[in-house]
């Protein structure tokens, strides 16, 4: 599968976790076939993986081709108390965080891996 990783991934979420993983561990992350991918609603899928005792949550989107594209990823500990991604409580979240990252895919602000 490829990775597409958004000028807007780039700058919202990965720039800010650059003390845990690099953009190379991020596509290692995304092209590892032993997650447990939890569908959210078509397209959208969450996994959680630990790098280095940090744990992730992920949310990305698969599109056509198997493309993966990730939307937003945030630390276990950065979450509310109780609080759990699911389509219910982060349907708004995931479909801002989509249509941003389609407008960078149309404007060719990507790269892939």
């Amino acid at each position: 599968m490829k990775v597409l990783i958004t000028k807007r991934f780039e700058k919202e979420y990965l720039k800010k976790l650059t003390k845990y993983l690099s953009k190379n561990d991020l596509v290692k992350i995304l092209n590892n076939k032993s997650h447990i991918l939890i569908s959210l609603h078509d397209p959208f899928f969450k996994f959680k993986n630990k790098i280095n005792l940090v744990d992730f949550r992920w949310v990305i989107a698969i599109i056509e081709n198997e493309v993966i594209v990730p939307l937003y990823v945030y630390l276990k500990k950065g979450k509310k108390n109780g609080e759990n991604v699911s389509w219910k409580n982060q349907q708004d979240l995931i479909e801002i965080e989509f249509d941003l990252n389609t407008k960078d895919i149309e404007n060719w602000n990507y790269e892939i891996y």
